[in-house]
This record gives structure tokens, sequence and C-alpha cells, in this order.
């Protein structure tokens, strides 16, 4: 995924990711995989519920693999 690979490269460990676009919630996704923190903003409701699906569902998955 090309998000992911450009914050890994561009920040460290829990630095701080804006994404002021949130759309799918690609870019929270990659943070929560990365150990990063994250701020997303996104107006359409639509875009909004899946991007808390996603973050929720790749949440769920970081908690079975510790």
């Amino acid at each position: 995924m090309l998000i992911q690979r450009l914050v890994l490269e561009y920040s460290k460990e829990n630095d701080l990711i804006l994404d002021p676009f949130l759309g799918s919630g690609t870019t929270a996704v990659a943070c929560e995989r990365l150990n990063r923190r994250w701020i997303g903003i996104e107006i359409e409701p639509s875009y909004v519920k899946t991007a808390r699906e996603r973050i929720k569902q790749e949440q769920d998955q970081i908690k079975l693999n510790i």
C-alpha cells in the first residue's frame, strides 16, 4: 500500500499524522499498523462510516496479534 510506505518512510513511531481529507481511512489504517498517532478530518457521512468500520477492523486485528 503506497500510503503505508509513505507513512513508514517519512515518520517515526508515535509521530502524529494529520489527514485533512480522511476519505475511507487508508491513512488512519496505515498509522494503526505502524504505531503512529493520527487525526483525520472528513465531512461526508458515508466516508466517515466507512473509515470508522475500517479503523475498528484494523484495531481488532491488531489486538488479536498481540
